[in-house]
């Protein structure tokens, strides 16, 4: 849609000269306020109040069949209690003469009734039985073929069936007409979406229960750390304090490259160049890395997550960011080209470690409704299941600017608390005006992170930071706090 609207207005200014378009823009916006009334607009298409939106269902599936109920009674008390009801006996099976007969052995599971009150339930296969003691079904001693199904719904019991596939995940969905899930959605659509189901347009709304399985492995995630140092820290000309010096007005105050090199000539008579000064950030940024994610604080409570744009080459790139509610600190970070699942899942482990051994314990992330951290949430709460923990997060959505659901006026002030964190983001990239590379960005964010959670004064905390490095105890001056952080990184 945005593409044919830039056509349009391609093919509009091409028409028009200067002056006529001037003239066409105040007409626009009578048009806007309403105040035109001969001009009407295309009228607004409204979709169907259920109509299928990507989401993901929160409880997991079943890794194990449902296991039957426990017999209540024995099938001669149920004989017994179906006399006093009726004064009847349950009769025995009437066999047609050369039909087929269960096994001489075989009884029932649930009421333990013997063969003659039971009958083949599924013709010449011979591998179930049904009771008419207590109208259960079980099979019987013939080998039955071995069921393929990974999953069952948690809603019904019944086996998910695979339904598409591809790269990234495989999805499954329960086939169960009678399933709880199946039953409650389609009675809540209304009588146009249920003639739109007619009309043969039954995909436009999820019914089912729905269960996606990633395919990831922990170590291949898409999490972004500076890789590559341009320069030596150890061999550079000039000394740490002037190390110190460079990340502080750069990072700390937040100046672009080329400031920060004239700030260092014309307030300290330094002369570096400002393509020196870049190659200090993205050193700096390879050494603090594992430092900064090793000093962490490990995600309790409730804690935050979003993600904000910034340019990279002219493009749309975004920052994922992860703050706790408790300490006000970055407890998490990772960027990407795209808001998939996997730079979603990403962040996530950067935060909470691999599933198969978190280092959290059960917390809440208040998110927005992009999808993609449904999927993120979804995936590694069945990775750590499978892998013989529990689930660890539990997520909330926000939806909006305005509180249209409880969920979302409950959890609002941690929204806000993470879209404060952004701002204070963008303030220190903003003077970049945009990256050339991923690692420029990369190295900007590591460090931004580390300055957030170890130096920078926070309000809220009473003017302390929101992680506590006993190194950084008693020092005040930014350049000397950067420089024993590289120390103890090195």
């Amino acid at each position: 849609m945005k593409n044919d609207l830039r056509k349009l207005l391609r093919w509009v200014c091409r028409k028009l000269t200067y002056n006529d378009l001037a003239s066409v823009v105040p007409v626009l916006l009578e048009v806007l306020n309403g105040s035109r009334q001969d001009i009407e607009l295309k009228p607004q298409e409204v979709r169907p109040p259920h109509y299928r939106q990507f989401r993901v269902d929160p409880q997991p599936p079943l890794c194990e069949p449902l296991l039957p109920h426990a017999p209540q009674k024995d099938w001669e008390e149920l004989q017994a209690d179906h006399l006093r009801a009726t004064g009847k006996t349950i009769a025995k099976v009437a066999r047609r003469t050369g039909s087929p007969m269960p096994p001489e052995k075989c009884r029932c599971r649930h009421c333990h009734a013997p063969v003659r009150y039971l009958y083949l339930n599924n013709g010449k296969l011979g591998s179930q039985v049904q009771c008419k003691i207590c109208k259960r079904t079980s099979p019987t001693d013939k080998p039955r073929r071995e069921s393929k199904a990974r999953y069952w719904c948690p809603h019904c019991g019944y086996a998910l069936f695979r339904w598409k596939e591809d790269g990234l995940c495989t999805a499954f969905k329960c086939p169960n007409d009678h399933c709880p899930v199946y039953v409650r959605n389609l009675a809540q659509l209304t009588p146009e979406e249920h003639a739109m189901r007619k009309a043969g347009n039954i995909s436009q709304f999820k019914l089912r229960y729905h269960f996606r399985e990633y395919h990831f492995a922990s170590q291949h995630l898409p999490l972004k750390r500076p890789e590559d140092a341009p320069v030596d820290l150890n061999r550079i000309p000039p000394s740490l304090h002037t190390l110190g010096l460079c990340l502080t007005f750069s990072i700390s105050l937040g100046l672009s490259a080329r400031l920060t090199a004239q700030a260092l000539e014309r307030v300290f008579g330094i002369r570096i160049s400002h393509q020196t000064v870049v190659n200090y950030i993205k050193a700096a940024a390879c050494q603090l890395a594992d430092f900064t994610d090793e000093n962490s604080p490990v995600p309790e409570g409730t804690c935050a997550a979003d993600e904000t744009y910034i340019k990279i080459g002219g493009k749309t790139r975004y920052t994922w960011l992860v703050i706790t509610e408790t300490r006000r600190a970055i407890c998490g970070y990772n960027l990407s080209e795209t808001r998939g699942a996997e730079p979603a899942l990403g962040l996530i482990q950067s935060m909470c470690g691999p599933p198969d051994a978190p280092r959290a314990e059960a917390f809440e992330l208040v998110t927005d409704g992009l999808p993609s951290y449904d999927s993120a949430t979804v995936a590694y709460n069945t990775a750590a299941v499978v892998a013989g923990g529990e689930a660890v997060l539990n997520k909330r959505t926000v939806i909006g600017l305005k509180n249209l659901d409880p969920e979302s006026e409950t959890y609002r002030v941690y929204k806000q608390l993470i879209e404060r964190l952004n701002r204070t983001y963008k303030y220190h990239t903003r003077p970049r005006a945009g990256f050339k590379s991923f690692d420029g960005a990369t190295a900007l964010t590591t460090l931004f992170v580390a300055y957030y959670n170890f130096m920078r004064p926070h309000g809220s905390l009473g003017g302390h930071p929101p992680v506590a490095i006993a190194c950084l105890k008693g020092k005040r001056l930014y350049p000397d706090m950067w420089v024993e952080l590289l120390r103890q990184a090195a």
